[in-house]
């Protein structure tokens, strides 16, 4: 037997000298079938495509109200609605007797499903005495209008849970902090990866009022920061007549430099792209319409906590509004005897009546979380909006269609009807009751398991190894640098009770010990604005160190030392 003949045979001889006699009959067929199923690549069911919701009354929200409808969902899309609608046979049937079916909730401005950038922090220290100087066009400070959103989508989100919870399918999406903060990406809350979460990119321009930096930072007041906006437009109208000019004579003209920031500004400056204001006081807001004069901007007002003082100018100007619905209250904790100024006090009380103002001046307008770090509160604080005299129907708008039809994605979103995107939420009751469940949610027409929210712990997991207590002092590492907090914190068994004292002020505290594991929340008040902040850490001896949680700001670590305690039990 030749060499060729005997190494092709030795493959089969090793196979036969594995043959048992119960096998050797069993046909080549199957054992190379078998072969193939092994080392084929394992392809996932992706599960039916096609749900049905049947009998269910369903608020279509354009169409008004059926009492007993059915809906199909197929391929990511609404195949029909109606009262006497087919069922196909390969479709998963809810039964929809006793439900409530809604078009999927959009949350007008948010901050979630982002891998946001690293700020460059200072070092303490190096701040300078000197007043501030304007910067050099080379050096612009939080200057990113050339900053897509969509670019810095992730999937994996882990807030993605807490949106689903409160019924949101879609949000408008962008950094929170900043000044010329970028261009903002309306996505779905669900996708196998970013590209397939994005429904438009972008959608508007996104200039805050940011003036963290404080006054030894240019710009470091709000003063400084509307004459840095404006002159950053200026300098773009400016850089645009450049251009032209160069693009005009071509010849005997020195050619201009490209500024990427500049280009990016240019569909604002010509109206093309509108440009979302944060605004939450009056005289935040009659400063935007002041710019909107200037630069004849396409301009959205988002935040509007002082809307209803503003509501007629509003309505005049035609500008359309992103309510928040993260309203002014009490800081937890917050001593009852403190005293609280008049305006931060008529803002709580009024922040509410917003909605219901603008809807009688005729401002169309939709609603965002403002930030919630966990939007639990979102239909919640609706309902409030409702209690002060905003229609249930304008609510569920504003929630929905409103918010499409500003966004320009009205054909696509904001309401159940046939050809539009399969985002759907079912209730076993009325939206805006407090005890009413989201039994399904669906995003792009694939349904979505609701996770429940984790029990916010009421005990230590396990008995508590240190002793907390004492005056502690924390340093926050936040993007804008370092933050000192003093914690002044009391331990009986495993609760923790105390206060927390930086830059915002004296805030009451509570949480708990397990092992040398410590965890406590306050709410502090910024500009008005309740804000939740949570701290995880371990104690050794005499330091502490973790991460604090910051609503709508992200995580951060911290550190700290505790100089007259003994910690060890």
């Amino acid at each position: 037997m030749s060499r060729k003949r005997a190494l092709s045979l030795a493959p089969m001889r090793r196979l036969r000298r594995f043959r048992s006699p119960t096998t050797s009959a069993v046909p080549w067929a199957i054992i190379v079938g078998l072969i193939l199923v092994v080392v084929a690549p394992i392809v996932y069911p992706r599960g039916p495509l096609t749900y049905v919701i049947k009998d269910a009354r369903i608020i279509t929200v354009t169409s008004g109200v059926l009492s007993r409808g059915t809906v199909v969902l197929r391929d990511g899309l609404i195949e029909a609605v109606g009262q006497h609608v087919e069922v196909p046979e390969d479709a998963r049937v809810i039964d929809g007797r006793g439900l409530t079916v809604y078009p999927g909730l959009i949350d007008a401005h948010a901050e979630v499903a982002l891998r946001l950038p690293t700020a460059t922090r200072r070092r303490t220290g190096q701040a300078s005495e000197r007043p501030p100087r304007p910067p050099t066009p080379s050096k612009r400070p939080s200057l990113h209008p050339d900053r897509l959103a969509a670019a810095l989508l992730q999937a994996d989100d882990a807030r993605l849970d807490k949106f689903h919870r409160a019924g949101i399918t879609t949000a408008l999406t962008i950094p929170r902090r900043g000044i010329f903060i970028g261009q903002s990406a309306l996505i779905n809350l669900a996708g196998d990866e970013p590209a397939r979460m994005v429904i438009r990119s972008p959608v508007a321009m996104h200039i805050g009022f940011d003036r963290t930096g404080g006054f030894r930072t240019f710009p470091g007041s709000l003063m400084g920061v509307v004459a840095y906006i404006r002159q950053t437009l200026y300098d773009a109208r400016h850089y645009e007549l450049e251009w032209s000019r160069y693009r005009r004579l071509k010849r005997g003209i020195r050619r201009p430099a490209w500024d990427k920031a500049l280009e990016a500004l240019q569909p604002v400056l010509n109206g093309k792209e509108p440009v979302v204001f944060v605004a939450n006081e009056a005289k935040e807001i009659r400063r935007v319409i002041a710019l909107v004069d200037e630069f004849n901007l396409n301009a959205i007002i988002s935040g509007a906590h002082e809307g209803y003082a503003v509501a007629a100018l509003l309505a005049e100007r035609g500008i359309p509004v992103l309510v928040s619905l993260n309203f002014p209250t009490q800081p937890k904790g917050a001593d009852p005897q403190a005293d609280v100024p008049l305006r931060v006090l008529r803002l709580r009380a009024r922040a509410p009546q917003t909605p219901a103002a603008l809807y009688r001046a005729g401002v169309k307008f939709a609603f965002t979380s403002g930030f919630m770090d966990d939007p639990k509160d979102f239909l919640a604080n609706a309902a409030k909006a409702i209690e002060a005299g905003l229609p249930e129907e304008e609510a569920i708008k504003a929630l929905t269609i409103n918010a499409a039809e500003i966004f320009g994605v009205d054909e696509q979103l904001g309401s159940i009807e046939v050809g539009k995107i399969a985002n759907v939420v079912v209730t076993d009751g009325d939206l805006f009751d407090r005890k009413t469940k989201i039994t399904h949610l669906f995003i792009d027409g694939r349904q979505i398991e609701l996770k429940e929210a984790p029990k916010t712990p009421g005990a230590a997991e396990e008995q508590p190894t240190v002793d907390a207590s004492g005056t502690w002092e924390l340093t926050v590492e936040s993007p804008q640098g370092p933050i000192s907090v003093t914690a002044v914190l009391e331990q009986a068994g495993d609760k923790i009770t105390g206060t927390l004292t930086s830059m915002f002020g004296t805030t009451n505290t509570e949480g708990t010990v397990s092992g040398a594991t410590i965890r406590f929340t306050a709410t502090v008040d910024v500009q008005g604005q309740s804000m939740d902040v949570e701290f995880e850490g371990t104690i050794e001896g005499n330091a502490m160190k973790g991460t604090v949680s910051v609503q709508g700001q992200g995580e951060f670590s911290f550190t700290g030392t505790r100089p007259q305690k003994g910690a060890w039990l």
